[in-house]
C-alpha cells in the first residue's frame, strides 16, 4: 500500500513537472518570477520596517503574559530581519 502511495506521488510529480517545462507554462512561471521580483522590490522599500516594528510590538504584548514568550517572538523577529537582509549574501554563497 505504502509503495503505491509513494508511485503515485512520484507520477504527480513528474506530470506536474512536465507540465511546467512546456514552453508557454515556463513563460508564465518566468512572468510570475518577475512580478515577485516586483513585489519584494515594493516590501524591501515600504513593508519591511512595518513588518520589523510589527514584529517587536508583537514582542512586547507577548512579554506582557511571559517573558520566555516575549523573548521568543523578539529572537525570531531579530532573526527574521537579519537573515531577510543577508539573503543575497546567502543566495551567492549557495551558488545562485
Amino acid at each position: 500500500m505504502r509503495s503505491l502511495r509513494d508511485a503515485r506521488r512520484r507520477l504527480a510529480l513528474a506530470l506536474v513537472l512536465a507540465w511546467a517545462a512546456r514552453p508557454a507554462h515556463a513563460q508564465v512561471i518566468a512572468n510570475l518570477g518577475a512580478e515577485l521580483l516586483s513585489w519584494q522590490a515594493v516590501f524591501d522599500a515600504n513593508f519591511m520596517p512595518i513588518a520589523v516594528t510589527a514584529g517587536l510590538l508583537l514582542a512586547l504584548v507577548a512579554a506582557m503574559f511571559s517573558r520566555i514568550a516575549g523573548v521568543v517572538v523578539f529572537v525570531f523577529t531579530v532573526a527574521g530581519a537579519a537573515a531577510y537582509g543577508a539573503r543575497d549574501a546567502i543566495i551567492a554563497l549557495a551558488g545562485g
